[in-house]
């Protein structure tokens, strides 16, 4: 059986945003990463940031587990029909 690696990657930008009001709830984009909008004075505050970057884990972890399992389940269905036939 293969080995597996789990890589995580996290970036902090600041952006230029006309938005007034923020949800602080993670939303995936297409690349596949999810990302949560903070204001600026929130940007700045550890507390609201660690909330932010365990919830956007969180999220990213679910859906990551979710696409892994999902490939080796197939992989193993797979596997099993060939052998089979």
């Amino acid at each position: 059986m293969k080995r597996h690696r789990i890589r995580v990657k996290i970036e902090f930008e600041e952006i230029d945003s006309e938005i007034e009001s923020l949800t602080c709830v993670p939303q995936k984009v297409e690349d596949g990463c999810f990302e949560i909008d903070l204001s600026g004075k929130h940007g700045l505050d550890i507390d609201i940031c660690e909330q932010s970057l365990l919830a956007a884990n969180f999220q990213a972890i679910r859906d990551a587990l979710s696409v892994h399992l999902e490939e080796m389940s197939k992989k193993k269905r797979l596997k099993n029909k060939e052998n089979r036939g």
